[in-house]
Order: C-alpha cells, then structure tokens, then sequence
C-alpha cells in the first residue's frame, strides 16, 4: 500500500524520526502585478538591494520608482515590527507591452478576462489566547498547495477578498513553533509572499484590504506592499497610536465586455451594532454613494468588499449570524430596492472563513463568500438554510451554498456571457460546479456537488445490510478523508451505529467511554472537550492529523453514537515486535501465501530498506492488531446490537489478510462490507484487485517521496534485535 501505510507500525520500531524535509531559507526579491483605479497596471517589487532595479519594457530598459524605503525602527506599539526591504514600482505600463524581469516573462495584462481565480482569508491564524493553527504542517495550513493549484489554472487574474497576515501572537502551541509574530516583513514573507509566489507571478491581481490589514494591526504592510494607491506617509499606519481608520475610497476597475469591479475598503467598521451617530456608518454611507456613482457607467458591477453585506456566519450554539451590522445600517439609510447600491450583480466578500453563495428574495443581487483560502476554518455549518435567516433587516436567504473546506474559486466568462463559478479544494479538484446568470433578471445561479467525475461518491447499496462497515483510508490523503466523512454524514440520516477507530487505543476503552460520557454536546471539531476526549482514548496526537478526525469524532458524539477503540498500546506490539512475547495466533485456514501477502506489503510498505530479520515480527504485530480491531467491533455489535462502522487504514481491510479474515472466524454467519479509497496508482494495482468489496479514487496527496526520507533516517538506526524469533 505504499510507505505511509506502514508509517504507523515504523514509528514504533523507530520512535522519534519525522517525516518534513528541511530548507534553508534563502531571500529572495518578491514581484507582482496589480490593478488599481480605472484599471491602472501597476509592477512592484520588495528588494533588500541598494537601489530600484530596472524592467525590460518591450525590449529597452525602465527604471523602477521607489515606493517607500526600508523602515528598521518600529512603532512604539508594535515591537519587532521592522521593514528591511525597499518596495519599488512603476505604473502605466501598456497593456500589450511585454515586461520581463531577470529573464522571467511577466504575465500579460487582459482587459476583458475569462479566467479569474478569487480567494482570501489566507493566513496562518497565531492569536493568543486559544487559535494556534499549525503553521508548520502543509495539510492544515494548505496556502502554499493552494496557490500552486491556482497557479496551475493559468488565471488572467487574481481577486484576494482581504485578511492576509494573521500570526499576530507568539506561538505557545504545537505545530507553528518558530515561527515569525507580529505585523512586520517576517509575517507577512511566511503568511502572503513566501506561499504565494507562484500564484503572484502567474496573473496580475486585485486586492481587497481585510479587518488583518487595519491600523492596529498589519497595516503598515499593507500601505507599504499592496495598497493600490500611491503611497502617502500620512495615511500609512506608520504613526504609533494610528488606529483610527481613513478607508481608501471605492474605485472601479473596468474588465472589458461591460463588466466593472468596485473595490472598497471596509476596515474601519467593526463586529459591534452600531449606536445612533456611529463614525463608520456616516463614514460608508458616503462611501456607499460614491459606489453608486461608480455603478451607473457601467452595465454590469460586481461590488468587492472583506465584510460581508450578502452573508452570513453560524456559530454552533448562536446560530446563524448576520451581516456586518454597520455596513448594513449604512445600506439601510439609502433605502436601496435591492439592498446593495443600483446596477451591482454580484458581492464578492470575505472575512467569514467558508465558501458560501447565496440568493435573497426579492433581491437582485447575489452573495459570495470566499475566505476559506487558508486561514483557520469556520466550524461545519447545517446542512440547511431557513428561508427566515436574516443576513440584514428584511433580506431573507432564498437559496444558499456553504461548505468549510479549504480551496479557492474559478470563475470562468463563457461564450453565452454568463459565469461559471467552480469551487475547488487545495489540489484544484472540482468540489462544487455552479452557472452564475447575472446578466438577466432575476440573477440567479444552479450548482451541482461533485466528488469524482467517473463514479458516484456514494456507498455501495450493500451497506445498509452490513453488520461491520469497514471504511478505509490512506493516512495522509486531506481528499479521501473528506469523502469518508461525507459517508458518515449520510449514514448518519439513516441510522445509529457504533463508531470504531484505528486511531485509539483499546487499552484506553473505559477512559474514552467515561469521557465521552461527560461531554455536553452538541459539539465542534474546534471544540477542547472533543480534544480531551480523544485523548483520554490514547489518539496520538503527533503521529495522526488531528484535524482529520475530529469531523468523525464530532459526528459520533452528536449522533449518541457509541465510540470503539480498536487498536493496541505501543508496548505490547513493541514486545510482539522485538520478539519478547510469543508470536499470535493467525487466523483459521490462514495459508503459507497469506502469510507472504502480509510480509511483502509489509517489505513494499517500508521501501525494501528493512532487515529481512525485521520482518516477522511486524508481521506479528500486523496480526495482533487487526484481531484486536475485529475482537473489538464485535464486542461492540453483540454488545448494542447496532452495526459497527470501522475507520482504518486500508491494509486493515483487505479481505484476503486482515480485519475481515478476523470476523469471519469471532462471527461466523455476520455481514462484513469492506470499501477502501485509494490513490491512482493503488487503482491500477493488479495485487489489489478483489481484496475489497468497492473501491473509491481520490487524488494523489502532493508528498515528499517517503522512500527518500526513510533511507536517509534508517542508515545505521536499524539493527535486529538478538531475541528475534522466525516462524
């Protein structure tokens, strides 16, 4: 099954190695190309040079202006916040020139684009005292993956919808440790222009200031970096003690074929409703008139803020959030019919971490959210949108899409002049297909959920028939374990069952099952109760993505469903392994060729690099395992009478070696299903044919080659032990 297979039973042997690659971090010029008021083209670049350096505009050289200039002294009020770069630029380039840079081609600039990738929320969350997310870890902060699936769709532009710099606090948790805080040069190089770069140097982009970007916050790197206009020392956040917010006015930015985008700054609003006499709603009152201004030159507007206006949030136990509220009192005051200023299509928004797209009744205009780009996720919201949920006064949702899994979105012009919105995840597979109609009234859109493109993402129908329900999976894989919640979440409506998990100790049962016992649901996958309960169970919170099984654990406790542990403690098969404890059993009629299946998955698993003398007792230990994981599920179906569902590796449910060869022998006569999600190249493995009941593909999880890192760790810190016994 490949090396990550086994990475479990190795680590046992070989406690301690890790799997992440180390790189030197080298500094490098950062480069990229933005769009301003009324289209205007401007190239900058952050250099740590002496001087400007110069462009090859369609073959002759052009000096670059100094933006601003390195700053080395911080604000008294934010500590360590340094700039050591110069940023440097230069504006009204023409659109069909050709800019090259250091022998690269600068993306050309398309006035009427028909491929436009839009994304935001992307930073790593670090904020004291409770949101730590892992920085360190690619598959829970997948920003770099996706900018590279982005990059790959070879956009003629980039939206961010704003929030760029979050690592605001020291890191005090696991999974971000050294990493850069605060609001200097550091965070923003490791939150936007270090995991951006492909993405920056494959269109040119619009950028939308976020609530991250304000005063008290980063917004001196984004005055200095990204802020479209030219730059001004007195509206800069470079003032200690600055915090009161002069938001940039809207400007329009025309895209060709009658379509505008209007971009405003919504900083200065805050979460807080608004008292009579508010500053930020008399301030987004003008700024709402100046959009309306904006709009009427133009036939077709999509309006781009961070705070939503068409939107909303859910909080579990609060419940559906609206709008922000002074935004919305500053609507409000305009009486416009369609709650947004005249002739605007579309809201594009951020600041609420989901993708999510809504219609309103009675209004013409639709509502985007896209700031699930990388930042720490909003908890799963309900399946289901009331039509009474209100995003502000009077405007009901009619018709809504959410979902809180990273990606980022495609929206493609196409020849009927309408827009196709695809909802991607970080490898840039279709999740979710919809058609925008917003050039006709009413707008509207129709979305279709996607999984794979050759074969349904549903379970077989023989699981409604099973007694033990055995849900693979391939470790690491972030696509297989969101389709393996998706099966949860439908078997979930159909009835209850027992869930059992590879990942926790079955030495641990009765401490899992007391805390379990004493969580008040409902519950999150965020929630620090679910944590502990996990932990009481023996999850290891090291050798597993937590993130990827929270979901599963969530579920089961708001569903009342019974949780199994399965698996055994490190030092039992440590003992079973190093030969210190006889050998077990193997199943009934269990074969010679069995017996060599077993030990070739496990001699494949580990990259050919193990001792020949090393393989027995892993085999051993393979055994024990699966049979403590059959022995479990049935005590716990003889025990509740409900079907058991399993969720382990998918060497675990091989048909032919594994868990089910177990439960044919301890419950002669049960229905055993078995349904493995394997990568491509398991898919065409002849050795895997018929060792499950179905088989569903996900893509392949980008990874460093495990083959590379383990022969580099095993030189010399594998020997076999003296007491080793060979069957």
């Amino acid at each position: 099954m490949g090396p990550y297979f086994w990475a479990g039973v190795f680590l046992l042997v070989c406690p301690g190695l890790g799997w992440a690659a180390e790189e030197g971090a080298v500094s490098v010029d950062r480069i990229f190309r933005e769009l301003g008021p009324e289209g205007q083209s401007t190239i900058r670049i952050l250099t740590t040079a002496a001087t400007c350096p110069a462009l090859v505009v369609d073959g002759q050289p052009r000096l670059m202006d100094l933006r601003v200039g390195p700053r080395l002294e911080p604000r008294d009020d934010h500590p360590g916040s340094i700039f050591p770069e110069r940023v440097c630029e230069v504006t009204h380039i023409p659109a069909a020139a050709s800019v090259q840079w250091q022998g690269r081609i600068l993306p050309a600039l398309n006035h009427s684009p028909r491929k436009i990738v839009v994304l935001g929320d992307t930073g790593c969350r670090i904020k004291w005292p409770g949101f730590y997310q892992s920085c360190n870890d690619p598959l829970q902060w997948p920003l770099a993956q996706v900018a590279h699936s982005a990059a790959a769709e070879h956009p003629d532009l980039v939206l961010h919808v704003g929030d760029y710099a979050y690592r605001e606090s020291p890191c005090l948790a696991s999974g971000c440790a050294g990493t850069p805080h605060g609001y200097g040069e550091d965070v923003w190089q490791a939150d936007f222009f270090e995991p951006m770069a492909p993405l920056l140097e494959a269109a040119p982009w619009v950028v939308v200031r976020g609530n991250h970007e304000s005063c008290a916050r980063a917004g001196q790197g984004w005055f200095r970096y990204l802020d479209p206009f030219p730059y001004d020392p007195l509206h800069s956040c470079s003032v200690s003690g600055g915090t009161k917010e002069a938001p940039d006015p809207p400007y329009g930015v025309l895209l060709g074929d009658g379509l505008q985008w209007v971009v405003m700054d919504s900083t200065a609003v805050s979460e807080k409703k608004p008292r009579p006499g508010n500053a930020a709603v008399e301030t987004y009152f003008r700024q709402f008139a100046q959009v309306a201004r904006l709009t009427a030159r133009s036939t077709q507007n999509w309006l781009t803020l961070h705070h939503p206006v068409l939107g909303y949030g859910y909080l579990p136990l609060v419940g559906y959030e609206p709008a922000n509220y002074q935004l919305s009192e500053a609507l409000a005051e305009h009486h416009y019919p369609d709650w947004t200023p005249p002739g605007v299509q579309l809201v594009v928004q951020g600041h609420i971490h989901t993708f999510e797209l809504s219609r309103f009744e009675g209004i013409s205009t639709l509502g985007l959210i896209a700031g699930f780009g990388g930042s720490m996720l909003e908890p799963p919201f309900p399946g289901w949108v009331p039509g009474h949920n209100e995003v502000a006064p009077g405007v009901r949702v009619a018709q809504s899409y959410n979902d809180q899994h990273y990606g980022y979105l495609l929206m493609e012009r196409t020849e009927e002049g309408q827009w196709r919105l695809t909802e991607k995840n970080v490898q840039g597979q279709t999740r979710r297909l919809c058609l925008l109609t917003l050039n006709q009234t009413p707008v509207g859109f129709h979305c279709d959920e996607v999984f794979t493109a050759e074969k349904s993402s549903e379970l077989p129908d023989s699981v409604g028939v099973a007694d033990y329900l055995l849900l693979g999976e391939v470790h690491d894989n972030q696509a297989g374990h969101a389709l393996r919640q998706h099966w949860l979440e439908s078997l979930a409506k159909h009835g209850d069952f027992v869930l059992a998990m590879e990942q926790l100790n079955r030495a641990r049962q009765a401490a899992l099952t007391e805390a379990d016992d004493k969580v008040q649901g409902p519950v999150v996958q965020s929630d620090p109760t679910l944590r502990s309960m996990a932990e009481a169970g023996g999850f290891d919170f090291k050798g597993w993505h937590w993130d990827f099984y929270a979901p599963a654990l969530a579920l089961a406790v708001n569903q009342h469903w019974p949780l199994g542990a399965t698996n055994l403690d490190r030092q039992s098969l440590m003992k079973l392994m190093t030969g210190k404890d006889p050998l077990p059993s193997v199943p009934l009629h269990w074969s010679a060729h069995q017996q060599e299946i077993l030990t070739a998955e496990i001699r494949e698993g580990h990259c050919h690099l193990l001792p020949e003398t090393l393989l027995p007792g892993m085999v051993a230990a393979q055994l024990a395992r699966d049979r403590s994981m059959a022995e479990s599920l049935v005590a716990w179906h003889h025990q509740t009478g409900k079907p058991v569902i399993l969720l382990a590796g998918n060497g675990h449910l091989r048909k032919d070696t594994a868990v089910p060869q177990w439960l044919q022998q301890l419950d002669p006569g049960a229905r055993v299903v078995s349904v493995a999600v394997l990568e491509p190249e398991q898919m065409h493995d002849p050795k895997l044919v018929g060792v499950y009941d179905d088989t569903f593909e996900v893509p392949l999880q980008p990874r460093v080659d495990p083959c590379v890192a383990l022969r580099e760790r095993l030189s010399g810190k594998l020997s076999p032990p003296s007491n080793q016994k060979v069957p």
